[in-house]
């Protein structure tokens, strides 16, 4: 997360009910139609903010119609000069958590889980063939410090503000200690959902020879503990803007970051507490500021043959605007609603890093986008929480993944911001009210969809309608078979004139005589919460317990001679099955049973006791070295993270909000 100075948006306040405006329906919600600032109306926490902005007028004269040609085979499509992906499976768009929300996302602690989490990224895994990835860290990764006796009272995470405003909100990163029950919390998490971690470990230190944040003692805790589900230690966080936060002094570069780099991680190798050498994840770099391209990192030894074997691969940060405000420069989310509503702004966010990519990968190296969203500093009111840029966090993940890097992560902060996938309710009213799902939650089902479970899906972008910006479509093969496809319509039209018909051409494809098609749709780009994939809502401000509810709605589309037309209503995002196979792998199991939810009781929520009875890895010979109050070789054992045997499963009432 950018812009440090802000990090009052990292905090899930307390809040009056004045502030707790609920909305069931847009009716309820009195809103300002252009301004990105909340309205008059609204005093409430921006993750609730109902301001709405205005569709774009549609593109004159509207286009009604175009033919699509899809290649018969992957050979072919190569054949054509289109290109193809490396291989994706479907948890290809994740997320990352920043660490100072981490437990009230993931849950209370490792006996404490939150259910509608599990739910959330249930739904990927139902539909992905693998468990969510999940990162957990961000700026205030460089500001934490690991407990391994535990904290006061037993908690998982303890913020420690540093300078506050008129409300208490805290206006510099806060320091950050955790214990090592934060690493059984997500270990009980991939028991139960299968997900799959990054963790941040710090770097900010304004002398890093000092390394009081003892980064061994963190990778060792987090090894062990986590296992084969920790994917990598990112070490450090945007380091480009150090030096513009004043974690660094005037002239230190990327020649210094590297020298650091080297520093912490050998620090970390040569206390010999890796299971797993090739464990380290960066740079992180966001903004490509002060020379610090990825490419300057890579020419500085980043990947010299010392470091090489112990990376498990590369990563960089973006975000296309931000709202930080900096210098009085104020954006108005209205005046820039129209940049996210086409092709050619995720074509332009990826295509940057093209030539990165191939240098990563002629390395052997994966790449990965660490850490985006719509805007960092919180995102924008009516615009990072809209179906329109859900259908462009869409566009931009498949974008990426035709551009071979490996996985992407939406950030996730707290109550603060705008641009959240899903958000708990404020601590003081979880045992009134559920969770609220952000529009731009169901891109990672659209894109596990798309991707399916079968690890070997490869994507193209067709380049449709001879490139127009408002109707991207992309192809996903499997071996040398096209499967689904990804048919875009961006624009926002409520007479239909822009309702498009695309005449999908297969012409040499084995296919049967129909496809079946998916809709993710809303009536507006600007519509906030009534939004549908295939038919399926998780519902509206505080009432999503992180379950798609209603019918799922698949469209049958009869084809003529290899010729399917699909209509894409404007606005929407239409998933095509070329064959029931390929619906099938796709699909959640009919059969699969959600993690229950309760408004009533500390962390709102029960799960189920046996599902946590697990070994989960916890080892009692892990060694300390950084007990609170004990910054020494402690030699103490770790004495938290236990998981509770025993949980309140029955609730007297259960209240969900429609």
């Amino acid at each position: 997360m950018r812009c440090s100075i802000f990090l009052a948006l990292l905090f899930s306040p307390t809040a009056t009910l004045a502030q707790l405006t609920v909305y069931t329906s847009r009716a309820d919600a009195t809103t300002t139609a252009d301004d990105s600032a909340p309205s008059a109306a609204y005093t409430g926490l921006p993750a609730y903010d109902p301001t709405r902005l205005e569709a774009p007028a549609p593109p004159q004269p509207p286009i009604s119609s175009y033919t699509l040609s899809v290649p018969g085979s992957a050979s072919s499509a190569i054949e054509q000069g289109l290109g193809l992906s490396i291989e994706h499976l479907g948890n290809f768009l994740g997320f990352s958590i920043e660490l100072s929300v981490a437990n009230n996302v993931l849950g209370k602690s490792a006996g404490t889980l939150k259910p509608q989490f599990l739910n959330y990224m249930a739904n990927i895994r139902d539909r992905a063939g693998a468990g969510p990835i999940i990162r957990v860290g961000g700026n205030t990764q460089d500001s934490s410090t690991l407990y391994v006796d535990g904290l006061p009272n037993g908690e998982t995470i303890e913020k420690i503000k540093v300078g506050q405003d008129k409300y208490g909100n805290a206006i510099n990163t806060p320091v950050i200690n955790f214990s090592p029950d934060l690493f059984y919390t997500m270990s009980n998490i991939t028991s139960l959902v299968g997900a799959q971690w990054y963790f941040g470990i710090a770097f900010n230190e304004s002398d890093v020879t000092q390394l009081t944040h003892n980064p061994p003692v963190v990778a060792e805790y987090a090894q062990k503990i986590l296992g084969t589900s920790l994917r990598g230690l990112v070490v450090g966080n945007e380091p480009d803007l150090y030096v513009r936060h004043n974690h660094r002094p005037e002239g230190w570069g990327v020649t210094n970051y590297v020298d650091e780099y080297n520093l912490v991680t050998r620090e970390i190798l040569d206390s010999n507490v890796l299971l797993n050498t090739t464990a380290f994840v960066g740079p992180s770099l966001c903004c490509g500021v002060d020379g610090f391209f990825l490419n300057d990192v890579l020419n500085a030894g980043y990947l010299s043959e010392e470091n090489s074997p112990h990376i498990a691969h590369l990563t960089v940060q973006s975000y296309p605007t931000n709202n930080c405000q900096l210098g009085g420069n104020i954006i108005n989310a209205q005046d820039i609603f129209a940049d996210f509503l086409n092709h050619t702004s995720a074509v332009s966010l990826t295509s940057a890093y093209a030539n990165d990519v191939a240098t990563v990968r002629d390395a052997g190296k994966e790449i990965m986008m660490m850490e985006m969203n719509s805007a960092s500093c919180g995102g924008f009111a009516g615009l990072s929480d809209s179906f329109g840029v859900a259908m462009w966090m869409t566009d931009w993940a498949l974008q990426m993944a035709y551009y071979n890097f490996s996985s992407a992560l939406m950030h996730v902060g707290g109550q603060n911001v705008y641009y959240n996938p899903f958000t708990p309710p404020p601590t003081t009213y979880s045992s009134l009210y559920q969770w609220t799902t952000g529009s731009v939650y169901y891109p990672t089902l659209v894109v596990a969809e798309a991707f399916g479970k079968s690890g070997n899906a490869r994507i193209v972008d067709l380049n449709a309608d001879q490139a127009n910006i408002y109707h991207p479509a992309y192809a996903i093969y499997e071996g040398d078979t096209p499967v689904r496809l990804v048919l875009f319509n961006f624009i926002s039209d409520e007479s239909g004139a822009s309702n498009l018909q695309v005449n999908v051409n297969l012409a040499g494809a084995q296919i049967a005589g129909s496809v079946s098609v998916r809709y993710f749709s809303a009536s507006s780009v600007s519509e906030q919460y009534n939004i549908t994939w295939g038919g399926q809502t998780m519902g509206s401000s505080f009432s999503s317990d992180g379950r798609l509810h209603g019918e799922l709605q698949t469209e049958t589309v009869q084809c003529n001679d290899g010729t399917c037309a699909i209509n894409v209503p404007a606005p929407s995002i239409a998933l095509v099955f070329l064959t029931p196979e390929a619906m099938t792998e796709s699909n959640a199991p009919a059969d699969v049973k959600a993690f229950t939810t309760t408004v009533v009781g500390e962390g709102s929520a029960t799960v189920d006791v046996g599902s946590l009875e697990t070994s989960n890895g916890k080892d009692p010979n892990i060694m300390g070295s950084t007990s609170k109050g004990n910054r020494g070789n402690s030699g103490q054992k770790v004495t938290v993270g236990a998981i509770s045997t025993v949980m309140a499963a029955i609730f007297a009432s259960m209240l969900i909000l429609a």
